[in-house]
């Protein structure tokens, strides 16, 4: 068996079609000199934390009330009804807060104060990890999800949750918070900076009021509104993606307080440290946070990751787990994510089943995880049949430059009939093509492109408006007579472009 997995890993396509660059495999390129850019370490810690008495009365009175709803809605009402049930638990989890502003809404809608608002659950849905290709909850099912769970819902019971919640005080996980934040600023370390995460919007409205209490705390958000910074007045104002990537790289605000709308597309490999308020069900969102800072050029050489969990729960001993048997978030782990993604499914079903109620039941379902650690299949492990040999072919030095690139653009004549680079700064241009409406914003500063993405393009091989050498594309982006980069180049002095006002 050994000696026919040799030669499959050995002679399989996958050599030829597939280029892995894990962590692992970018450190060999650093350790041989290959590569200069820095690669941080990791240091994860968990945060199992007590609830109080008052907040444990209600975890477990939310619990035994999503419990006996499911069980009451009728077998083909049980998707829908379990959406809206499992809502309550994943905002308990995340604060008070976020549990408060549902079940507020929830009452209106029961007592047939306020229509069924469907936007409301956009951000649920949006993190709900069990929908698959075949369940997904999609917009035209939200308002019938919101109808039969009000039928099996009912408003006293709602109200008692409601009120337990109003009388209790800022959630016990905010006290951990600030202690961290104390001694990241403490630290020799200079973690000047720090991410907060957050699955809902509702929580990251409370962690600024209670943080804004501290003056010497400078805060920004970032949510499914967009980046918010506070004004003069004392009011949150709206800012743009671009502006509040630019205004965190510059140290303008300590802390950034964000849910998912910041865990893809905001690098931030200039600040070395992160909290996980709460922790979504599926490790996979927890990583694809992670990686907004740990990042290649990460400027700290160890990151600091907390992950804050509540102690005697389902999540809380599953992470437990995963913890110890394999180091989750450690390092990368995805050839695991078939595993990792059972989680989602199993915390539900004990949730919707009132298996949380019991003692034993989360314990259960770290054992049922656990087996799967040891008898599963891993998954495909791409990392095992590539080609991870670090030696490199001599290559020769690129003939063009995105410097030759700028001064190509920079030289009306050169562009193609009826298109107009303007000069916006340095090396960015507002592109007019014929045929198209608006300009565009381009820029030949990889540099500026990676701080501004979401604003403006790149203009290299490749892009849509960036002319062809061959045959195919509109005429509108060809070079003009037929000619070539190379051909052109060669028209351009020496020196310079044709023209200045790029800078």
């Amino acid at each position: 068996r050994a000696a026919a997995l040799g030669l499959m890993k050995a002679y399989t396509p996958v050599r030829r079609l597939v280029s892995r660059h894990t962590r692992e495999l970018l450190r060999r390129y650093q350790a041989d000199g290959l590569l200069n850019t820095r690669i941080a370490d990791r240091n994860v810690q968990d945060c199992f934390l007590e609830m109080t008495a008052a907040e444990r009365s209600l975890y477990t009175a939310v619990e035994d009330y999503i419990a006996t709803a499911y069980k009451a809605a009728a077998e083909k009402e049980r998707r829908a009804v379990g959406f809206i049930m499992t809502v309550y638990r994943r905002r308990i989890a995340s604060s008070c807060r976020a549990l408060r502003n549902t079940l507020r809404r929830r009452l209106e809608e029961a007592e047939g104060r306020v229509s069924v608002d469907t936007t409301a659950w956009e951000e649920d849905r949006s993190d709900d990890e069990l929908s698959t290709a075949e369940n997904v909850m999609e917009a035209r099912h939200l308002a019938q999800a919101e109808s039969q769970g009000t039928a099996v819902e009912e408003a006293v019971e709602i109200r008692k949750l409601l009120d337990m919640v109003e009388r209790l005080p800022p959630d016990s996980k905010l006290a951990h918070l600030r202690k961290i934040i104390r001694d990241l600023r403490s630290s020799p370390q200079s973690y000047g900076q720090l991410m907060v995460f957050t699955q809902f919007t509702d929580t990251v409205d409370f962690l600024r009021e209670e943080l804004g209490k501290d003056g010497s705390l400078r805060l920004m958000c970032f949510t499914g509104r967009g980046g918010e910074v506070p004004g003069s007045d004392g009011q949150w104002q709206g800012i743009s993606r671009d502006e509040a990537k630019q205004r965190f790289r510059s140290g303008t605000a300590d802390i950034l307080l964000c849910t998912e709308a910041a865990a893809e597309g905001l690098n931030s490999q200039f600040c070395g440290a992160l909290v996980n308020y709460d922790m979504p069900w599926n490790p996979m969102r927890v990583e694809q946070r992670i990686g907004r800072i740990d990042r290649l050029g990460q400027k700290h050489p160890k990151i600091q990751i907390f992950n804050l969990h509540y102690e005697g729960t389902v999540e809380a001993d599953i992470y437990r787990v995963l913890a110890e048997r394999i180091q989750v978030f450690c390092g990368v782990v995805g050839h695991l994510q078939p595993i990792l993604a059972k989680m989602s499914g199993r915390i539900t079903r004990t949730v919707l089943e009132g298996g949380a109620g019991n003692s034993a039941a989360p314990a259960n379902v770290a054992n049922q995880i656990e087996l799967d650690l040891a008898v599963s299949a891993p998954g495909i492990d791409f990392d095992s049949a590539v080609d991870t040999d670090i030696s490199q072919p001599d290559k020769l030095p690129s003939p063009v430059t995105m410097e030759d690139l700028d001064r190509v653009i920079n030289s009306p004549r050169l562009l193609p009939d009826g298109t107009v680079a303007r000069p916006m700064g340095k090396r960015e241009y507002a592109l007019q093509v014929p045929g198209e409406e608006d300009e565009i914003r381009v820029t030949t500063d990889p540099d500026y492109f990676e701080k501004y993405a979401d604003s403006v393009s790149l203009w290299s091989p490749g892009h849509r408006f960036f002319p062809a050498e061959d045959r195919s594309g509109p005429p509108s982006v060809k070079w003009k007579n037929g000619a070539t980069l190379k051909d052109l180049l060669d028209q351009l002095p020496a020196d310079g472009p044709e023209r200045s006002g790029s800078g």
